[in-house]
């Protein structure tokens, strides 16, 4: 879950519509910038797929004591967490191999250097579901320059989708979550060597520059606004199922 706290609020987006959101970034990207189009359907699919795994946990949201607010996908307990990374892996996987192999390589990023043991297993078991992806696939899906392209891609899309669901619209560029704030880190030969940057020009505008996409784009999210008040009475789980979904819409220029 993707949370983040206004005044009387808790702004909440489940994080599969978030990749649903990234999907439909990368299915815009200018076309002059793409390489690897053999596999394109099957980035696509990845790029909307990658956070399936968070489908079950995001069903009934959970509190977190400690920190007096929702769990979100950054603070879940880590084992659970990977349990289910596994299985959103292995059900992109069967639809599409190369799928499954860039979002196992966007995962065992995030987890790459951790000292935590459920951490070390998981990143021992998706570097040998890697390997065995890349045997099994035609030189041309496994050239190192192609798939590094599209694993940068899945990167870009969700940090994009990410800097739309973490924060409120039109949030000044000082304010930003300091994920954010110094631009992108993925870099594309198209950029020159810059990074791309982001700013909320209003609050249902954003300009990129350099502008990845083939043209500007209008997007939709569902997201939830559970009212604090309510999450006192009900608690959590109930409050946020009865709290009616509503649309944030914005553009990409």
């Amino acid at each position: 879950m993707i949370v983040y706290e206004r005044e009387e609020e808790w702004v909440m987006i489940p994080q599969h519509h978030h990749g649903k959101l990234s999907g439909d970034i990368c299915k815009h990207w200018n076309t002059a910038y793409m390489k690897g189009m053999k596999q394109w359907d099957e980035v696509i699919y990845a790029v909307t797929e990658h956070d399936r795994a968070w489908i079950d946990l995001d069903e009934t949201p959970f509190w977190n004591d400690a920190d007096h607010r929702p769990y979100s996908f950054i603070d879940f307990p880590l084992v659970p967490k990977l349990t289910f990374y596994k299985k959103g892996i292995d059900e992109v996987e069967d639809h599409s191999p190369y799928a499954g192999l860039l979002c196992s390589m966007h995962y065992h990023s995030f987890l790459d250097g951790s000292k935590e043991p459920a951490a070390i297993d998981f990143t021992i078991h998706e570097q040998a579901r890697q390997a065995n992806i890349k045997k099994q696939l035609p030189p041309d899906h496994s050239d190192s320059e192609s798939l590094q392209f599209h694993y940068k891609l899945i990167q870009f899309c969700d940090n994009l989708s990410l800097y739309v669901c973490m924060q409120e619209p039109g949030t000044p560029k000082e304010e930003e979550f300091p994920w954010f704030k110094d631009g992108f880190r993925e870099m594309f030969d198209f950029a020159n060597g810059k990074k791309i940057q982001s700013e909320w020009l209003d609050s249902e505008t954003i300009s990129l520059s350099p502008f990845p996409l083939l043209s500007p784009i209008e997007l939709t999210i569902d997201i939830k606004r559970v009212e604090k008040s309510k999450v006192e009475q009900l608690g959590l789980a109930k409050a946020y199922h009865q709290t009616n979904w509503q649309k944030r819409s914005f553009t990409l220029q």
